[in-house]
């Protein structure tokens, strides 16, 4: 529902907007698929998709603002997109994950309470909200991602609801809404966890729950209607389907969650992404086989949504090993060789590079310090010890979760939110790419096995970990984050450096030689890309947990980034409270 108010709001500090579209129009420029596939080549100073290009580098062509001047960034305006509420008094406030897109001066970004705003920033001096258009969300959504631009129109899904809506992008209006559940999966299961994507006349969506066949898929642009939905578990008749290699169809509840937004790959029109654990993670007796395709890279044709190929990284894992980090798409020269690649860093604390005209494994580097195995086979990609058409697999001694056996899965490194949802950053004059990551390992248990009769929502043991039987613990809260830099021609890690808090807003690399991110204290850094040394950085009062994003307007350069992400549970955040807002910095 759109709720219309006759304003027009101009702070140079916050503006709250929650459930309004505001009457006073802007003339919408159009987005063309064009202008997508060579957004920072033609248009360095738009930020037009999630991660600023198809290939999701967050990288950002801009040098304005470099490691020489960096000092003298100072904050230019801020706006409240509100938000920031909980679901119920005493609840907790949702992480604001979400990345804003520019287009000619127009910055568009979603609320944590599905909230799409537009606002105008081409002053260069404060914001003007255009307006605020409430697609009606019955629950807050700690969600990554951004809208995304296709002609006059902006499209966005909710992340309970899961209604996708096109938007005009004049007057807010919302022209229609779609339900794009999936049919087969259980009420109150899916989540629309990532963003959207639009790629030719399509918008691609998906997703991710307990308890539910994940999925991804394509809607027409036009009317909204279903292209295409490819499930990431296959079921009977279905390529893959023999994987699940049990009696009672653990496939219906598999998970393999598609948590972020895709790349795609231009020159062959395939969409690239990542799928995360098989569900229930913690009882691999319940779901027998290799479990296609969980902890998967996975290829798509764009128009078909047919199946190009994939590369599973860890056959019936049980650590939550998700590998649901934004797939980066480049080039490199590796052992002479040149190759169109993938990369990736997995949660499992290895990064991936897979060759993406056909998901060959290239090469993999440990660059945290995974003991769950003791290497990768550099010809497979599979860990050293697993046995191809096993039903069951045992990795390194002693890690491999089993049933009833509390001396199993302990001190298992590295902790299973290492990286996750929040977008790396790939400089592509250096061929570097920078990851933030947790400083952790963990210990789990399980008591006994799952009851495929108990798999329901409501209170009975869930099918995403182990349900009541599962047990785990590790240091998160008081774990230091990391910042990782890999170089992608030579597959050697560079160097590390520590942060203060475990970090999970995402990076932004610059063509200014900087590196960009936040932490849950608040503290915005920029650091020096090429020692890691932090050069600036500015506190804005409460966490960030959404990556940064630079634009331009006029001759201008801009960072930007949505705060009010979650503080976490460690003592020194736990008073910290979210504030959802547009943080704008620039030089003047």
């Amino acid at each position: 529902m759109t709720v219309k108010l006759p304003m027009r709001l101009a702070f140079g500090a916050a503006a709250l907007l929650l459930g309004t579209a505001l009457a006073v129009p802007a003339m919408a420029a159009e987005t063309s698929f064009d202008q997508l596939k060579t957004a920072q080549k033609d248009q360095p100073g738009n930020w037009l998709t999630t991660y600023g290009n198809y290939e999701s580098f967050s990288h950002s062509p801009l040098d304005e603002i470099n490691k020489d001047n960096v000092k003298n960034l100072h904050l230019k305006f801020m706006y409240s997109i509100g938000g920031s509420q909980p679901a119920s008094v005493g609840g907790v406030a949702p992480g604001q994950r979400a990345t804003p897109l520019v287009r000619d001066g127009f910055m568009y970004v979603q609320n944590a309470w599905d909230v799409v705003n537009k606002i105008d920033v081409s002053s260069g001096t404060h914001a003007e909200g255009v307006w605020a258009t409430d697609l009606g969300a019955q629950g807050t959504a700690s969600k990554p991602g951004s809208v995304a631009l296709l002609g006059k129109y902006v499209y966005y899904v909710s992340r309970a609801e899961m209604q996708l809506t096109k938007i005009d992008d004049e007057t807010g209006d919302i022209v229609w809404q779609v339900d794009t559940h999936g049919p087969d999966n259980v009420a109150g299961a899916e989540r629309a966890t990532g963003g959207v994507l639009a790629v030719k006349n399509m918008i691609i969506t998906s997703a991710a729950g307990p308890a539910m066949r994940a999925w991804i898929a394509a809607f027409s642009a036009d009317d909204g209607h279903l292209l295409w939905r490819f499930y990431t578990v296959p079921g009977p008749g279905e390529a893959g389907h023999e994987s699940w290699a049990d009696d009672h169809n653990a496939y219906l509840t598999g998970g393999a969650g598609v948590w972020t937004t895709p790349s795609y790959d231009v020159d062959t029109n395939t969409l690239i992404f990542g799928t995360g654990e098989a569900q229930p993670w913690a009882d691999p007796a319940f779901r027998p086989g290799d479990d296609l395709y969980s902890n998967s890279t996975v290829a798509l044709d764009a128009d078909t949504g047919k199946l190009k190929w994939y590369f599973q990284e860890v056959p019936q894992e049980t650590w939550d090993y998700d590998t649901v980090n934004p797939k980066m798409l480049y080039d490199i020269t590796y052992n002479g060789e040149d190759r169109k690649v993938v990369g990736t860093f997995s949660r499992n604390g290895f990064f991936y590079t897979i060759d993406r005209t056909n998901g060959a494994f290239v090469y993999g580097i440990p660059y945290r310090d995974p003991n769950w195995t003791k290497g990768l086979d550099p010809k497979t990609g599979k860990p050293l010890e697993y046995v191809a058409g096993s039903l069951t697999q045992d990795y390194a001694p002693g890690k491999t979760l089993k049933v009833g056996d509390k001396d199993s899965a302990q001190d298992v490194c590295p902790a299973l939110p290492t990286a996750t949802w929040w977008p790396p950053a790939y400089d592509p004059t250096k061929h570097i790419a920078y990851i933030q990551a947790i400083d952790a390992c963990f210990n789990q248990s399980i008591d006994q096995h799952i009851d495929p009769k108990q798999t329901d929502l409501a209170g009975n043991p869930g099918m995403w970990g182990g349900g009541n039987f599962w047990k785990f613990d590790y240091d998160f809260p008081t774990a230091p984050g990391l910042i990782i830099a890999v170089d992608t021609q030579t597959g050697k890690k560079l160097q590390q450096i520590q942060t203060p808090y475990p970090t999970n807003s995402g990076l932004l690399s610059t063509a200014g030689g900087l590196l960009i991110g936040g932490n849950p204290d608040g503290e915005l850094v920029a650091y020096d890309e090429d020692t890691m040394k932090p050069l600036w950085s500015f506190n804005v009062g409460t966490p960030i947990g959404a990556p940064p994003m630079a634009y331009k307007v006029g001759d201008k350069e801009y960072i930007a980034v949505v705060t009010g992400g979650s503080s976490g549970s460690g003592p020194k955040l736990a008073a910290y409270n979210a504030s959802s807002q547009v943080v704008v910095f620039s030089l003047d």
